[in-house]
């Protein structure tokens, strides 16, 4: 029974320690983020002034974003919220996810509502992020729920931030 407390003491140790550690990692596009058995990637970044016949006083950052699954059994769920972008000030810009769709209806990258990428496989989206002219060091984040194999890489995937300038 006391081996049972100690070991449970631990545990719950390192997942507290994991879910407070704030030292944020910075990568660069095409750089993976582990979360338990799954990975997140920017693929690529680029930026218009115009997404179909919609304008922008600032630009528009449109990320290539993959989801790769290393599970052997299990499906990863997730949706268009799945991350954001920060600025060097803290202000947080949410996927639009509107643009997302008129950006589907003419380049076709296979937008869904969510998602559930199967074991073994992997799936690529397109973002849209209209971010101001005042914005010089924008960083892509990731969100999701705290996974069994976050305690082991010290919840790499909430402490990532990628560089998209």
């Amino acid at each position: 029974m006391k081996t049972k407390i100690i070991l449970f003491s631990y545990m719950l140790a390192l997942i507290i320690f994991a879910q407070c550690s704030s030292n944020d990692k910075t990568l660069a596009v095409g750089e993976k983020v582990q979360h338990d058995d799954f990975f997140y990637s920017v693929e690529k970044v680029s930026n218009s002034n115009t997404i179909g016949d919609k304008k922008t006083n600032g630009l528009y950052y449109i990320v290539t974003f993959k989801v790769q699954n290393d599970a052997k059994k299990v499906d990863h769920e997730w949706k268009n919220d799945i991350s954001f972008v920060t600025d060097e000030n803290g202000i947080v810009y949410e996927n639009n996810i509107e643009l997302q769709k008129l950006l589907n209806s003419r380049s076709l990258f296979g937008f869904k509502e969510s998602y559930s990428t199967k074991a073994g496989e992997s799936e690529t989206t397109e973002f849209i992020f209209d971010i101001p002219l005042t914005v010089k060091q924008p960083y892509l984040k990731y969100r999701g729920d705290f996974l069994m194999g976050d305690m082991f890489d010290g919840n790499q995937f909430k402490n990532s931030k990628i560089k998209l300038f």
